[in-house]
């Protein structure tokens, strides 16, 4: 079995990174970075780093390549990451993938494979349409794949779930839009390595599970690393 495992995922909004990374890592016992969990946790906990992250959102400004990076680079030292990661919502850009390259290389690794999780269109929108937010801890539900125990109630706290504004067929296109011109020479760049393995995401979560999890035992890798 291999020393350490590192991936990420490539795929469009709603295809379904935040779910497939929670699986991956509660199996393999390896961490789980999310660029939104990573700066909603510094801003809670007003690290320095947070703290000018908190001033940059308040002022309806996007947080920086840099920031990421910096974010990304304190955490990869923590112990619960020290076997592997899963890699949510990072690279966003070729910029980014190169950047975690180096940032991996300067301690030895090196991201094992990159998942692109393929799915349709007609799914997209459904997924997008009817998805809920727990805002403070960013949890996610679906009306019909996923809903809440109680209707828009959170599980854990019992607080109020929202549907967000921007959880729209007109936004969801306009980010497809996005995605594929900042995804795409990603993708390349992944598959110019030999790193890119693409999953059909449109046929459910556990289906979708399965066959990453076959992906990653022909990469011999079967159970928790720590």
């Amino acid at each position: 079995m291999g020393e350490s495992l590192f991936l990420t995922f490539i795929g469009p909004p709603a295809c379904g990174k935040g779910t497939q990374s929670e699986l991956l890592q509660k199996h393999y016992g390896i961490g789980h970075l999310s660029t939104g969990d990573m700066l909603r946790e510094a801003i809670r906990q007003q690290t320095p780093l947070g703290k000018k992250v908190d001033g940059i959102i308040s002022k309806g400004q996007f947080v920086s390549n840099e920031i990421v990076r910096d974010l990304i680079n304190e955490n990869l030292d923590q112990p619960a990451n020290a076997q592997g990661v899963v890699f949510d919502g990072y690279p966003r850009t070729l910029e980014q993938a190169k950047t975690l390259d180096e940032l991996l290389g300067k301690r030895g690794k090196e991201l094992t494979i990159a998942l692109e999780l393929s799915i349709s269109y007609a799914e997209l929108v459904d997924r997008v349409t009817g998805r809920l937010i727990h805002r403070a801890s960013g949890r996610v539900y679906h009306k019909t794949f996923h809903p809440p125990k109680v209707p828009m109630t959170d599980d854990i706290t019992g607080e109020p779930l929202v549907q967000r504004k921007d959880d729209t067929i007109e936004t969801l296109n306009e980010r497809l839009k996005k995605y594929k011109e900042t995804g795409t020479p990603i993708l390349e760049y992944y598959k110019s390595k030999g790193k890119l393995v693409t999953i059909n995401a449109s046929l459910g979560r556990d289906y979708t599970y399965s066959m990453i999890q076959k992906t990653l035992t022909r990469l011999n890798f079967h159970k928790k690393l720590n």
